[in-house]
């Protein structure tokens, strides 16, 4: 990636976004660049939290899981996104697990270079309307996670498939798709559901001609109903 283009993704984050072009230099130099494949860890639920990080490339899950290997995505990041915030910033355990949804890049900053970096015991900016912004941050990932136990409390499984659906949509090349492709199982671990389950709901969709299979993908052909 190039420098203009770390440093721009920089600037969009609440953490480094009051930074001047050479502070912001200062971090992109100073960070430490990890690269993950499909399927590999960034860190795990229970972990210390003395870091945080930016995904510069790729797709990212956070997730919690069951002993039995049952689990539930919290969020997918996508490139410009910074992970381990919550946990980095009260200093706890992380709370749920990162694992690399496909091939990604990422910047790592530990607390010693931010504590550097900012002149600061904690890590963190001491400027107030800095840490207001990364407050307001947080407050966006608690509206999230509400969001997320709401539908899944009050919420039939079509339903909490048809806001998936409907949040992933993206136009191309005049059709409508999910902006990731998802496999029946990602899906069910996106709403809490089994993946027969959302095999069930996805014949039925595409019995009624809401969606059709293209190439594996999803293409809806039409508004999906409140009920089905």
């Amino acid at each position: 990636m190039k420098q203009e283009q770390a440093i721009q993704m920089l600037r969009q984050t609440p953490l480094f976004g009051h930074l001047a072009e050479e502070q912001l230099g200062r971090v992109l130099e100073e960070g430490e660049t990890i690269r993950l494949a499909k399927g590999e860890e960034l860190y795990s639920e229970g972990d210390a939290s003395d870091e945080v990080y930016l995904l510069f490339a790729g797709c990212m899950q956070a997730y919690v899981a069951e002993p039995n290997g049952k689990k539930y995505v919290l969020q997918i990041s996508m490139p410009g996104d910074m992970l381990g915030m919550e946990s980095f910033v009260d200093g706890g355990i992380r709370n749920s697990s990162a694992v690399a949804d496909e091939d990604s890049m990422l910047l790592r900053f530990s607390r010693g270079m931010l504590c550097r970096l900012f002149d600061s015991e904690d890590g963190l900016p001491g400027c107030h309307i800095v840490r207001g912004s990364i407050m307001r941050y947080l407050v966006s990932l608690v509206r999230h996670m509400t969001m997320l136990a709401r539908n899944l409390a009050l919420l039939d499984v079509y339903g909490r498939v048809r806001i998936l659906i409907n949040q992933m949509l993206v136009e191309q090349d005049g059709m409508l798709i999910l902006r990731k492709q998802l496999t029946q199982q990602e899906i069910a671990d996106q709403i809490g559901s089994s993946r027969e389950m959302v095999a069930r709901i996805l014949k039925e969709l595409i019995y009624g001609h809401y969606i059709r299979m293209e190439n594996r993908r999803i293409v809806v052909l039409k508004m999906l109903p409140e009920n089905f």
